[in-house]
């Protein structure tokens, strides 16, 4: 018979580097002389997060609304870009955000006194579209031709951008303290199908809200979401790690069973809080860990509400969903 049930979990998730490490992100943005291009050195390694392309919409929004076109990541060298810090803790967006946008700021001004200095109008009367500085009367500057223009006066085209998290603390005697400066939050929704003949679960939808402070990319963000949901899908259902004096025992895919396309929801929603919080001038949290946190109690949650039975020994395999119907049938006698 095959049984559906729907499960709820939240979880909060410290973000940033904890416990009285400094956080501190360092970039360094400059005008390519070959070609025009605003270039970001970072240090920092993406690990399939989105990294780049969230720095250069970062960078984009800092420069008045410069098109991305216009901005290149540095391929990342730690012996030619300054240092980010770890990528980890959630940390990249909300700290080397952080730092790209006061760098960003720091190389507008000059550029934008200079736009409004050529087409004669006040900075505030002055838009950029794309590429294109335009004035109130359709007076118009390429963004080549201000570079060029820059270069000639001697205008410094590359900045720097630092940027420190607030301080965390050790936990004292009595376990107080400050140790985390941020938390990000997560509720998953799942609905689950249960077959009680087999033990196998199908996961059939999840709706998602988190809470991340701003969004700075949402497609991004959706795809950080759904890889989350898709990993913990594994961690409750499939992913077994067996060893015997210190060996792996299952050391390939055969038997380490991860998530495919074909295990994987048909439908994950994701919704966002989607307002700043008082972190910098982005307003950022981080969002990678969180969204792989509550979605394996949903779908446990929610394998319970379909069965009856709780199954407290993850992975939720057909096995111990059996063993646990059978149990609840001997102890209902």
């Amino acid at each position: 018979m095959k049984k559906y049930g729907i499960g709820y979990a939240s979880a909060m998730q410290g973000v940033n580097f904890h416990f009285g490490h400094e956080d501190t992100s360092e970039v360094r943005v400059e005008i390519s002389e070959v070609d025009d291009h605003v270039e970001i050195y970072s240090a920092g390694a993406d690990l399939g997060q989105g990294m780049e392309a969230t720095l250069i919409m970062v960078l984009c929004e800092a420069l008045g609304g410069l098109s991305p076109r216009w901005v290149r990541w540095a391929e990342p060298n730690t012996a030619t870009s300054p240092d980010p810090g770890g990528t980890g803790a959630s940390r990249q967006t909300s700290v080397s955000g952080s730092a790209v946008w006061l760098a960003g700021q720091s190389l507008r001004v000059p550029l934008w006194d200079l736009a409004a200095e050529m087409i004669a109008e006040p900075v505030e009367n002055i838009t950029l579209d794309g590429d294109i500085f335009r004035g109130p009367g359709g007076e118009t500057i390429l963004w080549t031709s201000l570079i060029a223009q820059a270069r000639a006066l001697g205008i410094n085209l590359t900045v720097s951008g630092r940027f420190t998290a607030p301080p965390t603390t050790l936990l004292d005697e009595r376990g107080q303290g400050q140790p985390v400066n941020q938390y990000s939050y997560a509720t998953h929704v799942a609905v689950v199908q249960v077959d009680t003949n087999t033990g196998e679960v199908e996961v059939l939808s999840v709706k998602t809200y988190t809470d991340a402070g701003r969004i700075i990319n949402p497609l991004g963000a959706e795809g950080q979401v759904e890889g989350g949901v898709v990993m913990g899908l594994g961690y409750a259902l499939t992913e077994a790690f067996f060893m015997e004096e210190g060996h792996m025992l299952n050391q390939g895919f055969t038997n380490y069973l991860i998530p495919t396309i074909m295990d994987a929801p048909v439908s994950v929603e994701s919704h966002f809080v989607d307002k700043p919080v008082p972190f910098g001038e982005l307003g950022t949290k981080g969002m990678a860990e969180v969204s792989m946190v509550p979605i394996a109690a949903a779908i446990i949650n929610a394998i319970h509400d379909a069965t009856g039975v709780r199954i407290r020994q993850l992975p939720a395999t057909p096995e111990r969903i059996l063993e646990a119907l059978r149990r609840a049938e001997r102890e209902a006698e």
